[in-house]
């Protein structure tokens, strides 16, 4: 029996039951193996049976004979459960949870210009002279450019070029970890940002998002109901607010791209186990990456991930290729998609940035007139992780990687706000 909350169990049964039915989960009958949800008390069946009998069988799970006994097979003896299967159960009691809460949009700031750039730091390409200065005008055009019909070959890296996206990807990491120890309650993402501009330039490096089509800071700052593209401003973070801090680096002639979600002191349950599902559905689509591998699958992984846990995967959060250019073919869906692009070769760069929203079938749209901020019309929250992935002869390299410990951060800031003996600005 695995505890996920103090309505919420699974269990898995580890005994045959004869004909015993379970009406809430389609009448099927019990068998070794079969995994359920009950949201009651327990009590023990007669002997004879070898099993418990459980009373109000939950419905947090939309159809839990689908969705839970398809994940089942798990390993060991007894009620022994794999963290897959109870990562569901906890993600199903928080969207339970989150249902209950009702979202407001976040309230947007002001939003100042950044600071300088020193001039001795090259800049990408894409922000020079002549270049489009709106996403309303499309992106730069190069070679490898998603919208080019002539030709659509994904780039083959060269050696010197993986070398290079190394760097650029692990300083990527940096920066972003950097941008991670500053998010607190009362700090605005004006201040994270401004972290992790005075870190990236301090290395001899250019906030890739500064000035790319018009874009006004060195991040992006995606706070709780926001998608993706947030602007860094003067809001003070609140209590309990997420943030997706999404960080790209122009470093010796190369991008690397990264994100993460972080919390603002302690996070609700519901935020929690958003951010878990997210990053786990981000780790499922790398897991399959590897030479000759159809793009389609990275899609496939991360929508099972999501449906599992009943979360929405927006359709509209793209990876994309990326080296000396931000952002180019290939295009990579996160959803289940008939669209070929071909196939996976050894030096190919692409990232993986999944979205997923805690409300089914979510609406977006765009804040005003902007170009840039994308959110969800309910207001529900959402969570991202991206990391930049290189194909290798054998497999995959996370060239962002190793995934920044958010969680970890995060009981930092909230043991250091104990010690100090300040309970926060007041909610």
């Amino acid at each position: 029996l695995a505890q996920a909350s103090n309505k919420f169990r699974v269990v898995r049964v580890v005994a045959q039951c004869g004909t015993f039915k379970m009406p809430a989960i389609c009448g099927q009958t019990c068998a070794p193996g079969l995994t359920f949800a009950t949201g009651g008390s327990l009590q023990r069946a007669p002997k004879e049976h070898g099993i418990h009998r459980f009373w109000g069988l939950s419905s947090a799970l939309p159809n839990p004979a689908a969705s839970i006994e398809r994940i089942a097979g798990h390993q060991g003896d007894g009620l022994r459960l794999q963290s897959r299967l109870s990562l569901v159960a906890l993600a199903a009691a928080g969207m339970a949870t989150a249902k209950r809460v009702k979202r407001q949009h976040v309230k947007q700031g002001r939003v100042s210009p950044a600071p300088p750039v020193p001039g001795s730091i090259p800049r990408p390409w894409e922000v020079g002279p002549g270049q489009k200065t709106s996403p309303v005008e499309g992106f730069p055009d190069h070679k490898y450019s998603i919208f080019r019909t002539d030709d659509t070959s994904i780039e083959i890296k060269s050696a010197d070029d993986i070398q290079r996206m190394r760097a650029a990807g692990a300083l990527a990491r940096e920066a972003l970890q950097v941008g991670g120890r500053a998010v607190a309650p009362g700090v605005t993402t004006r201040e994270v940002d401004e972290a992790v501009h005075n870190f990236v330039v301090s290395r001899g490096a250019y906030p890739s998002p500064l000035g790319y089509l018009g874009y006004p800071r060195a991040t992006c700052t995606s706070v709780n109901d926001v998608m993706f593209h947030g602007y860094p401003d003067d809001r003070p973070l609140e209590a309990s607010d997420i943030v997706n801090l999404d960080v790209t680096v122009y470093l010796d002639g190369f991008h690397g791209d990264t994100s993460s979600m972080f919390f603002a002191g302690r996070p609700r349950k519901s935020a929690y186990l958003l951010c878990e599902v997210a990053e786990r559905a981000r780790d499922a689509g790398i897991a399959v990456c590897g030479p000759g591998v159809d793009f389609r699958e990275i899609g496939k992984a991360i929508q099972g991930v999501a449906d599992e846990a009943n979360y929405d995967n927006f359709p509209m959060a793209h990876g994309h290729g990326i080296g000396s250019y931000f952002h180019g073919r290939p295009q990579v869906e996160h959803v289940r998609s008939t669209k070929d692009v071909g196939l996976m070769r050894p030096g190919m760069t692409f990232t993986i940035e999944p979205v997923l929203i805690e409300q089914k079938n979510a609406e977006w749209e765009m804040l005003g007139d902007d170009p840039w901020i994308v959110r969800a019309r309910s207001a529900a929250w959402s969570a991202q992780f991206e990391h930049t992935i290189l194909i290798t002869d054998t497999g995959h390299q996370v060239l962002t990687g190793p995934s920044v410990d958010y969680k970890a951060l995060a009981k930092e800031s909230l043991q250091a706000v104990a010690n100090s003996g300040d309970e926060g600005p007041a909610k």
